[in-house]
């Protein structure tokens, strides 16, 4: 086959793109061209390292269902999602890839509309959900993706539930370790787009005498990977799945303060295993901060993902 490998990623928050550029450079590593799609937030992680990317119509779904109720939804998503399915299905045509690697349901619907063979990577059990409305999204998701993938990746850090059927456990996904980190970091706050105060979270943490590297801060410059952060860090605190992965990867301790339904499941599934810590106010992370410890040493599923897509690549 011909032609370079489709990497797609969601556009909602930056994680999505941290994880799928890993991909990206495990396909690029492996002597592989690669095309990228996901615009969003992630977009800027993309540019860092050097790609450029397709940016499709952006959907915000959580945004979108917190302000409102479904019918806000759909009316200002479901447009939106319609546009970026046919985005992707022209960008997919004119790139004509031999498969597509994507943790993108539009990716991938669009996917199966031009015939293209794809893995599709997701974290995102109906069991994370409580709401019944967001148990079904999450189900239908899924299902999709069980029927139509050439395979299903769930990278994940805890044993057991939550869980996808038929979906194949990997992992935990990171990119590899960013530029060697100088200076200390101590406790190193990623914040999402969903975050608390960060300034007052970070006040707080200082105030036990601890250093504070704030990801997005006044003193912040960008980098191309938080991974080498990770890694020296003495602790991470993070609302999102990305980070929690990296976390794992890098042996760091990570302390999770969910603000929407899914961090929230990520939170419960992570709590009990030793290195994760979930917190519900800034003095619980303060007090995970203090008595959280390293998580066992996890693989990077990255190869993982690079290998299904590689090996379909060979049939």
């Amino acid at each position: 086959m011909n032609g370079a490998i489709a990497v797609a990623h969601y556009c909602e928050g930056g994680g999505h793109a941290t994880r799928m550029l890993a991909v990206a450079d495990g396909i690029a590593d492996a002597g592989h061209e690669t095309v990228l799609a996901g615009g969003g937030p992630g977009r800027a992680f993309v540019e860092e390292n050097g790609y450029t990317e397709f940016a499709p119509r952006a959907v915000d779904f959580i945004r979108s269902y917190q302000r409102g109720n479904l019918l806000v939804v759909i009316e200002e998503c479901f447009p939106n999602l319609v546009d970026r399915v046919t985005e992707y299905v022209s960008w997919l045509e004119t790139h004509t890839p031999p498969l597509l690697v994507a943790d993108d349901l539009s990716a991938a619907i669009a996917a199966t509309v031009r015939s293209i063979p794809y893995y599709y990577v997701t974290h995102d059990p109906a069991g994370f959900y409580t709401n019944r409305l967001e148990r079904a999204a999450a189900w239908l998701r899924n299902r999709f993706a069980a029927l139509t993938a050439e395979r299903f990746l769930l990278p994940k850090v805890w044993e057991g539930e939550p869980t996808i059927p038929k979906a194949v456990e990997i992992p935990p996904i990171a990119p590899g370790g960013g530029e060697a980190v100088e200076e200390p970091v101590g406790v190193l706050v990623v914040p999402s787009a969903f975050s608390v105060d960060e300034e007052r979270l970070t006040g707080a943490i200082e105030a036990t005498g601890r250093r504070v590297t704030a990801v997005g801060g006044d003193e912040w410059e960008v980098v191309a990977s938080l991974q080498g952060h990770i890694e020296a860090a003495d602790a991470v605190v993070c609302s999102g799945y990305s980070t929690v992965m990296e976390a794992a990867v890098a042996g760091t301790p990570c302390i999770v303060l969910p603000q929407t339904s899914e961090q929230r499941g990520v939170a419960r599934a992570v709590d009990p295993l030793r290195g994760f810590h979930s917190a519900e106010t800034v003095p619980e992370v303060v007090d995970g901060i203090e008595r959280t410890e390293a998580p066992r040493g996890y693989e990077n599923g990255t190869d993982r993902v690079v290998e299904a897509a590689l090996g379909g690549l060979a049939r």
